[in-house]
């Protein structure tokens, strides 16, 4: 199955291993390999996960306060989000209606 990452979602995430790193060294570096994992999973069960609302699920990040917002089609996984549990909750819903 095709997963395709937004390009907000990219920036997210590459902000939040930037800013891991800064806080100590190694960490980005875990953070990121935590959310591949998880895309790992997704992408071999798309459907198991909970459900954020409507069609969009969410998994979290073990260890770290980020969940994976994402919709799963008959061929494509898009990922809407890498959020911030406790930062402007539903930011990335504008997103989803493109």
């Amino acid at each position: 199955m095709k997963i395709r990452i937004h390009e907000a979602a990219a920036r997210e995430l590459d902000e939040a291993i930037k800013w891991y790193e800064l806080q100590s060294q190694g960490l980005g570096k875990r953070f990121k390999t935590s959310v591949a994992a998880q895309i790992r999973k997704i992408r071999k069960n798309p459907n198991w996960f909970l459900i954020e609302s409507g069609e969009i699920y969410k998994v979290y990040i073990p260890k770290f306060p980020y969940k994976i917002i994402y919709t799963s089609g008959k061929d494509s996984i898009v990922i809407w989000a890498i959020a911030h549990m406790h930062r402007k909750p539903r930011f990335w819903q504008s997103r989803t209606k493109n």
